[in-house]
């Protein structure tokens, strides 16, 4: 088994890059009095429904398992740590763009928006399990962005035209 010095440099510098950019964020967020109450209320909601989240990702791999598709144990923590974390930040940006914006997301949208990422993301990963092929999983991107944008932009009211 040889070392893969550029995976090392990727998972190393990964979290050296992560640690540092949350570490600045508290700076910036500390000197703007944005470490509030309602912060921690609603970043502890995120990391609690995240985990919703993570445990319908665990049902998905346990099916793949019964219908006899061999996972790898890399591959499936790191799947599942990407969808916790993942989950957890995109559902505490809804939370806080809910929180104080003006308009406030419609549920509609919201659910419309997190079917299709979700769908797509186990479509994705289960063509890519199937064909050995993980580019596919890039082909996730475009629907998830879309999504992404649907559940995160309130739908906006035409403007008044007055003359």
């Amino acid at each position: 088994m040889e070392l893969n010095i550029w995976g090392m440099i990727g998972l190393y510098g990964g979290v050296l890059g992560g640690l540092l950019g949350w570490w600045f964020g508290r700076q910036k967020a500390r000197k703007n009095r944005g470490l509030d109450e309602l912060y921690y209320h609603i970043w502890q909601k995120a990391r609690s429904y995240s985990w919703y989240v993570t445990l319908g990702a665990l049902y998905v791999f346990f099916t793949l398992l019964s219908f006899g598709i061999e996972l790898s144990t890399a591959m499936v923590l790191g799947i599942l740590l990407l969808t916790h974390v993942a989950s957890w930040g995109i559902i505490g940006i809804m939370m806080t763009i809910n929180m104080f914006s003006a308009a406030p997301l419609q549920p509609s949208r919201v659910k419309v928006g997190l079917f299709i990422f979700i769908t797509s993301i186990i479509v994705f990963t289960i063509i890519s399990i199937l064909t050995t092929n993980w580019l596919f999983l890039l082909f996730s991107i475009p629907p998830n962005l879309i999504a992404l944008f649907t559940a995160l932009i309130p739908k906006r009211k035409d403007a008044e035209v007055t003359y």
